[in-house]
């Protein structure tokens, strides 16, 4: 629901009893930490995260050895974290010591795999090795099929992340026939008003943004606003998302007053929500200063 802080709370409560009940190394106490390491990383206080998941990690190898899956999700979650601070190369190691855990226990053709994968995609996508990344996104995305089928939300995150992939190549075509696809899927499982089905609709907005249709970039952009609206509320990250694309649309026509509105609701969002040191709250005051006066 987005309300990280409270979530927290409820985390904390159940890290305290449980470490009351079954002392420092228990699993039970990891996952508790890895808990408060998401909510955390959720906020943008990365650091923070990283200290919950290295706690979680230390346990779990203790308890289980080296080659568990819970160890993988620990390290999983490190490299997110390390990826978010823009630490790619320490995010991939983190990822590839994942991917070779998951395929000892599972073997190659496992959705934990795919995971893997995808994320190692994610973070060469972030170094700018889009090919690299597209071959990751590839495996994940046949793993997922052979695994779930066709109409499954994760065949559909990997079919998203591949339009990513072909976007940043700057084929624009090939990415929206990619995130067609996956809101195809999205609004098949979970019906018109899902936050997946937003996402899907953000990226197709960014696909023709970036293709100068603006208009159909705005009705994307907008459909998308009126979904993350109705699921979350006015003051969520998503919404704050779908207000940053929308006035950067409109700062790309020149409608420069309609721009900064929607830019000034995002970044108070953002500001309340994330505080003003994350990474999407600076984006977006970068993005309101670049308005013309």
């Amino acid at each position: 629901l987005g309300k990280y802080d409270k979530a927290i709370k409820y985390y904390e409560q159940a890290l305290s009893i449980w470490r009351e009940t079954y002392g420092e190394k228990h699993p039970q106490v990891a996952t508790a930490l890895n808990n408060l390491g998401m909510a955390w990383d959720a906020l943008g206080k990365y650091e923070k995260a990283i200290k919950y998941y290295e706690q979680a990690l230390s346990i779990w190898r203790e308890t289980y050895g080296e080659k568990h899956p819970q160890v993988a999700t620990a390290l999983n979650n490190l490299g997110s974290a390390w990826d978010a601070l823009g630490k790619y190369e320490k995010a991939i190691k983190y990822y590839e010591q994942a991917l070779s855990i998951d395929r000892e226990v599972y073997g190659e053709r496992h959705p934990d795999v795919a995971i893997d994968l995808n994320n190692l995609g994610m973070a060469w996508d972030a170094l700018g090795k889009y090919d690299k990344a597209r071959d990751y996104y590839e495996q994940a995305l046949s793993i997922l099929r052979e695994t779930y089928g066709e109409k499954h939300p994760q065949v559909a995150t990997a079919l998203n992340n591949l339009g990513e992939a072909f976007r940043a190549l700057g084929k624009y075509d090939k990415a929206i026939e990619y995130y067609e696809q996956a809101l195809s899927i999205d609004r098949e499982v979970y019906g018109e008003r899902h936050p997946d089905v937003a996402i899907d609709l953000n990226n197709l907005g960014e696909a023709f943004r970036a293709l100068g249709k603006y208009d159909k970039a705005i009705k994307y952009y907008e459909q998308a606003l009126s979904i993350d609206r109705e699921v979350y509320g006015e003051r969520h990250p998503d919404v704050a998302i779908d207000l940053n694309n929308l006035g950067m649309v409109w700062k790309a026509l020149g409608k420069y007053e309609q721009a900064r509105d929607y830019l000034s609701k995002a970044y108070k969002i953002f500001l309340e929500t994330l505080g003003e040191d994350h990474p999407s709250t600076r984006t977006v005051k970068r993005n309101l200063d670049s308005i013309p006066k």
